[in-house]
């Protein structure tokens, strides 16, 4: 893979996670708009993510500025960005997610999600990206938000996964690539560890059993770092699994594929 190294974003298969929490459940029932944002939830929950996308974009066309409608933008134009298969299409709707993400945090900096999606969408478009400054500085705007999601909002799974997958990216790149990027488009992060990813993505699992993803790159990291034996037993796991999202049904593809390269 030379110095493009993969970072995996997240696209998990429970409910929105602000949502799931009861932000949405708080807000008076009687108001369009707390209204509107209780169905895009339940659209989402039922799979349809294109026409919850639809109401929160119609959130924006009344409330621009409205918190809930904005990192959920961000998040679902994230979600949608994984599942193309052309590229010019993917980078392009990671841009979106990227642009909402930012407005997010422009207007509330001062919530965990913001910054959260900012490190999501982040994430991913430097996964799409060949090696370039703007690569470069995506990957430090992705420990950055991740890291302000974690202190922020240390309950919040989804933002420990993503701050392990960090960590596991980052700490297994060759000395000759850090040494390349740094010639040609500036200086990656230091200091991630194996040891990092490995508490961070354990402790998301143990916030949430539930998510496929969070238990598929903790077993791809164990496979990345020679840990085979732990792998296997991850992905046994994950084999055990029913898929909710359309997400799940790819990755849970992947744990398949995995888990059969290892036995």
């Amino acid at each position: 893979m030379g110095t493009r190294f993969a970072l995996i974003l997240l696209v998990f298969s429970l409910s929105l996670p602000g949502l799931s929490s009861g932000s949405i459940l708080d807000l008076d029932v009687n108001d369009p708009v707390a209204s509107l944002l209780n169905e895009a939830e339940n659209h989402f929950e039922r799979g349809d993510e294109e026409k919850a996308l639809e109401i929160y974009l119609s959130i924006l066309d009344k409330e621009p500025h409205n918190y809930e409608a904005l990192w959920n933008t961000s998040f679902i134009y994230t979600r949608k960005a994984r599942r193309q298969i052309v590229y010019a299409s993917q980078e392009a709707i990671y841009r979106t997610a990227l642009d909402f993400a930012r407005l997010c945090l422009e207007r509330h900096p001062d919530k965990p999600r913001s910054h959260y999606v900012v490190a999501l969408a982040s994430a991913g478009l430097a996964d799409d990206l060949p090696n370039s400054s703007e690569r470069i500085k995506l990957i430090w705007d992705m420990k950055e938000y991740a890291y302000r999601a974690v202190e922020m909002d240390p309950n919040y799974a989804p933002a420990w996964h993503l701050a392990g997958i960090w960590h596991s990216k980052l700490a297994n790149i060759s000395r000759t690539e850090r040494l390349a990027a740094r010639m040609i488009y500036g200086s990656l992060p230091d200091g991630a560890t194996n040891k990092k990813a490995e508490e961070y993505l354990n402790r998301a699992i143990s916030m949430d059993q539930n998510v496929i993803l969070f238990k598929l790159d903790l077993a791809q990291h164990y496979q990345e770092t020679g840990q085979n034996k732990r792998a296997l037993q991850i992905l046994e796991t994950i084999l055990d699994m029913q898929p909710v999202s359309m997400n799940d049904y790819y990755d849970l593809k992947e744990a398949r594929e995995r888990y059969e390269q290892l036995i």
